[in-house]
């Protein structure tokens, strides 16, 4: 067990000496900084104010540090998280073969299983470390605009209805649900990790996975009624998991279903992965 731990921290070392393992952070810093810009323009806050009022009332008291962080990740993180958290799991195996790094690795006392299941873990532990990045910095720039207390004001088209917490009560969410990103993006990296064990390049790895989310979401969100009997068929909704643990009452049943769902998508494409791998001859 020693051992495995050591691979992993070995694995991360590797991962995060990569400049483009840092495009990702660098890339949702400038994004934050250009989303607090324009939400804290005097027209921005205007109609925020109108809509806190008429929604909750108290706009000075919601219009906090964790309203904004929380609206900051909300209108973010889906697209530019499936893009940063694709471009590492796709990577992380492509680019060893396509650099002749597997052969050499493979040449070590040690199962192709295990090799990916370091790898794997890897990824999610780099999915949380941006997650965590992005949540904190997010709330920073909140505080430098609204100072430290209020409440919390959450909402998003995918919410049903309009969440409201006090400060201390808002922190504990937020960062649950900042924490629950990383399960919502098991089959992001699930599938991107799934085509990095094919014989293939790192950059279609990264776009074919980029490309199955955003078609995901696109039919998912088509507003037809021949669709309705197929939406719990797709993925993107299920992504949105998070949200449930910022209901003011928690859906604990649906939101472990959700989340046993994501784990199989995951899974899935991690088991694809592995037997595709073990067949691949690496020599040539």
């Amino acid at each position: 067990m020693k051992l495995f731990f050591h691979q992993i921290g070995w694995e991360l070392y590797r991962m995060f000496a990569r400049k483009r393992t840092y495009i990702g952070f660098g890339i949702f810093l400038i994004v934050e900084a250009l989303f607090f810009f324009l939400w804290t323009r005097k027209g921005s806050r205007e109609g925020m104010a109108r809509f806190i009022e008429g929604v909750a009332g108290g706009f000075d008291e919601y219009f906090s540090a964790l309203t904004l962080a929380f609206l900051i990740v909300a209108f973010t993180m889906l697209f530019l998280g499936v893009v940063f958290v694709s471009l590492v799991a796709g990577d992380i195996l492509a680019k060893e073969s396509e650099d002749g790094n597997l052969r050499m690795i493979l040449t070590r006392p040690v199962s192709r299983l295990r090799l990916l299941i370091v790898k794997f873990i890897s990824c999610q532990i780099y999915a949380m470390a941006l997650f965590w990045f992005v949540g904190i910095t997010a709330l920073l720039f909140g505080l430098l605009e609204r100072g430290w207390g209020g409440g919390m004001f959450v909402w998003t088209p995918d919410l049903p209805r309009v969440s409201l917490f006090g400060w201390r009560e808002g922190m504990t969410r937020y960062f649950m649900g900042i924490t629950a990103f990383s399960i919502a993006y098991l089959p992001v990296t699930g599938i991107a990790f799934m085509l990095s064990c094919f014989k293939m390049k790192p950059a279609a790895a990264t776009i074919i996975t980029v490309a199955v989310v955003f078609a995901d979401k696109i039919l998912s969100s088509i507003p037809l009624p021949f669709f309705e009997p197929y939406r719990d068929w797709f993925v993107t909704p299920k992504m949105n998991s998070w949200l449930d643990l910022l209901y003011q009452e928690i859906p604990w049943p649906l939101y472990l279903e959700n989340c046993a769902w994501l784990a199989g998508i995951s899974l899935t494409g991690f088991v694809i992965g592995w037997v595709a791998f073990e067949q691949r001859d690496v020599k040539s």
